[in-house]
This record gives C-alpha cells, structure tokens and sequence, in this order.
C-alpha cells in the first residue's frame, strides 16, 4: 500500500491563522498609530529647532539681525516683506534685515507639513519672532518657548500629577543669550533633578 503524503493545509489551520493575525492586528495598529503621531511631533520639532539653528547660525555669520518667524503665509521669498508674523503659524521663515535697504532678505522657509506629514505637531510659542544679533543673542531680552503638540493624536503626557496622555509633546526653548533646548513636559524636575530632558 501506498501511503499519500497531505499536500496544503486544511480549513481549520488557515481559520486558526486568519483569527491568530487578527487579534495581533487588533493589539497592533493603535499603537503604530500612537507612533506615528509622535514621529510627526518628533519631525515638526526639529524642523522647529533647524530653523532656530539656521537663524541663529546667519546671525552671527552676516553679523547682523535675521530673525526666524511663524507665521500662516507662505514661506515664499517675494512676500518676505509682508509676512504676517503669528503666534502659532505651521510655517517659518529665516531672513534678514538689511539697514542699508530697510526690508528684509529672504535666507530659507519651510512649510509646516514638510517632513512631518500635514497632520504633523501644532507649535505655539510666547513669541511669534525669534530675532538674534550678530552675537547669536536673542534681541528681545527675554527667553522664547515653543510648545510642540500634536492634537490630532491626543493629549499631552505630562509630569504626575497632572494627567497622562499618548503624545510625547516637547518644548523648544530659546534662551535671551541664544541657546536652544529641546526638553520634555512629562520630565517632572522635582522628581527627577538630573534628568537632562526636564524643562
């Protein structure tokens, strides 16, 4: 007698299969979605800090005033005149003053979207201007916050007691001699004093 040798797999092992796959899509997909909304946030963050950086950088190159600003125009070099300049604008522009003329140079822009996607992190910041010296010092005297979120991923984790969320927001820091510091909310500094992400 000849045996016969199962070719394939039967009926009730795919079932198993499709229902194994299912439960660790089911587990899965929230929190890739979680992921990626703090991807976003992490992305609109250092496109934040890269247009701080730039500002500043051109600053003390050029020796003279270039400010980086929010604002809800386009980042587009012929309206760099007439730029609107907000608190909570999606895009940046980079330029500079220029005294012999009286208006500004047009040095970079970036849309908000860019690298992040258009449901990236929303920034609000205690000023719509960041406007450095040829030092690299701000001109306003006073340190400059951006807070970095992404609402259309959720609320805020922040530091106990306060209530705990999905998203990692962050905060940009400029302080009034230049220097920029990306930290965390949820890094509670009493609690953890040397932690370096603190704000």
């Amino acid at each position: 007698m000849l045996k016969r040798l199962q070719i394939g797999v039967s009926l009730i092992e795919v079932l198993i299969g499709i229902a194994l796959l299912s439960i660790l899509l089911a587990l899965g997909v929230p929190q890739y979605g979680t992921f990626l909304a703090n991807a976003r946030l992490k992305a609109t963050t250092d496109g934040l800090v890269s247009g701080l950086s730039l500002a500043r950088a051109e600053a003390v190159k050029r020796n003279a005033r270039v400010e980086m600003i929010l604002t809800d125009d386009e980042p587009e070099e012929v309206l760099v005149n007439g730029l609107n300049a907000t608190l909570n604008g999606p895009n940046w522009v980079v330029r500079e003053w220029v005294p012999s003329t009286g208006v500004f140079s047009f040095i970079e822009g970036k849309l908000g979207g860019e690298g992040s996607g258009t449901a990236g992190g929303r920034i609000t910041s205690t000023g719509s201007i960041a406007s450095f010296n040829g030092f690299g010092a701000l001109n306003t005297g006073g340190a400059i916050t951006f807070n970095v979120d992404n609402p259309s991923g959720g609320a805020c984790d922040q530091a106990p007691p306060a209530a705990r969320g999905p998203m990692r927001c962050l905060r940009v820091i400029v302080s009034p001699g230049g220097q920029i510091r990306t930290c965390d909310p949820a890094v509670n500094p009493v609690t953890s004093p040397t932690d370096t992400r603190a704000c």
